[in-house]
């Protein structure tokens, strides 16, 4: 009876041991497998090569980069709704909402309206643009050659670097882009033009 009762004692040790072993190697290996996937993930997040953001700040850059070339491509402009400022004639844009409001935030609009300041003028109406100037070309962002370079990203921000090279010209523009997402779509928050030779 003793000894049944010995064998019965190393059974049911050996029982625990065996049930101990399997359930401590199954639960390993679910966590290898976890540990594999967090591994992947930071792999793939280290080989990004942002051509998703490239492709936002591009689409963007295309129509913005005309607006500093050429201050006056996209706006149209009424003859007749006209200020006068230090002897320069002002005419009313009547399209302005309609080209800003695509392609940056009032932030942006802000910006762009600062860095070109002496073409536009506004009044409780609206902006107006400069309407006697012989040229309305700045020459900043005009190149044939396009460097889009990502500093930063997220989910609802992008922060980049442009450099418009101007090989026949030697004229280069350097500036640095940060765009935003507001509504579901991307707009150009900010644009500071660093160097332009």
């Amino acid at each position: 009876m003793k000894k049944n009762m010995n064998y019965i004692g190393i059974f049911i040790l050996i029982s625990f041991f065996l049930l101990f072993y399997i359930i401590t190697n199954f639960l390993l290996s679910k966590e290898d497998k976890k540990e594999n996937i967090i591994e992947n993930n930071t792999i793939k997040d280290e080989t990004n090569n942002y051509q998703n953001e490239i492709s936002i700040i591009t689409n963007l850059y295309n129509d913005v980069r005309i607006l500093y070339d050429v201050v006056n491509n996209k706006f149209k402009v009424d003859q007749d709704d006209i200020i006068m400022i230090n002897n320069i004639p002002y005419k009313k844009i009547t399209n302005f909402d309609m080209v800003m409001n695509n392609l940056f935030t009032n932030n942006g609009i802000n910006k762009y309206i600062s860095d070109l300041g002496n073409y536009f003028a506004y009044t409780d109406s609206g902006y107006y643009l400069a309407g006697n100037l012989v040229t309305y070309q700045t020459y900043y962002f005009r190149g044939d050659k396009t460097t889009i370079s990502i500093i930063s990203s997220n989910e609802y921000e992008i922060n980049a670097i442009i450099y418009e090279k101007w090989t026949s010209n030697n004229k280069n523009t350097l500036a640095t882009i940060k765009v935003v997402k507001e509504n579901n779509k991307w707009l150009v928050d900010n644009i500071n033009i660093i160097a332009t030779e």
